[in-house]
């Protein structure tokens, strides 16, 4: 059965109000950036905009699909109509627009990862999740330096995907590192050394104390090992001028 998708977008801002703030990028690891198998790119930019030739963006995405690859990401096609949930989508959303009367343009770049997840476990629901790896408030700029303003700006929402991507693959490894180790040589138990104290003692007390305890009373823990005295019955105790605890009430 096929899965029903559900699409979950923010609210698109509109052009003209953004600000003039590069957005910061900030390093993060999690479940968006894990599991990845293959990704796939698309520069979407305005296709009324003759400033910029059609091999400019051709070479823009033949530039970053090659950034992916030598980060060891696997990079397919774009153009395939279904993908795995393990598929990941990065879509670098170019908005230009031509200043009236002065050789200026308004450009903001935007870069948006896309991803399917389950609603739920065992469920046919898939949200296709949107998180933004970066976004330039417009900035206005000469025809001339138009090509790298653009390509500078992507570039970075680039190498700030295959940071988190990578530092959550260092994450992963080192919690399936640590799980193995763990397996390998098991923590001792924290209750052992109470076992053997109560196996080898009926009843306790403190050389500077008048109160006798069972060996499991949370007193008697407290109890170092150069002060510690036993005791066989409860009589020996008290003949020993002990009398009985009244928390674990030997």
């Amino acid at each position: 059965m096929n899965a029903k998708r559900i699409l979950m977008f923010s609210t698109v801002v509109p052009f003209l109000i953004c600000s003039h703030v590069i957005a910061a990028l900030v390093i993060q690891q999690g479940p968006s950036f894990a599991n990845i198998d293959a990704i796939s790119l698309t520069i979407d930019y305005p296709k009324n905009a003759p400033v910029l030739k059609e091999y400019y963006w051709d070479s823009l995405k033949t530039q970053f699909e090659q950034k992916l690859k030598k980060a060891n990401l696997n990079v397919s096609s774009a153009r395939k109509t279904s993908w795995l949930k393990t598929d990941v989508k990065l879509i670098v959303n170019v908005e230009l627009l031509k200043v009236p009367d002065v050789n200026l343009f308004a450009v903001r770049v935007e870069t948006v990862m896309a991803r399917q997840m389950l609603l739920a476990t065992g469920s046919d629901q898939l949200f296709i999740v949107p998180l933004c790896l970066g976004r330039n408030g417009i900035r206005f700029v000469s025809e001339n330096d138009l090509p790298g303003i653009i390509e500078n700006a992507a570039s970075r929402h680039i190498d700030q995907f295959i940071r988190n991507y990578q530092a959550t693959k260092s994450w992963q490894a080192k919690k399936t590192a640590q799980a193995k180790t763990t397996e390998t040589n098991p923590e001792p138990s924290t209750t052992t050394l109470d076992q053997v104290q109560q196996a080898k003692h009926s009843y306790v007390a403190s050389n500077s104390s008048n109160i006798f305890h069972k060996p499991e009373c949370r007193w008697a823990r407290n109890i170092s090992q150069k002060n510690l005295v036993d005791y066989k019955s409860k009589d020996e105790a008290i003949k020993a001028g002990k009398r009985p605890c009244k928390t674990c009430n030997p």
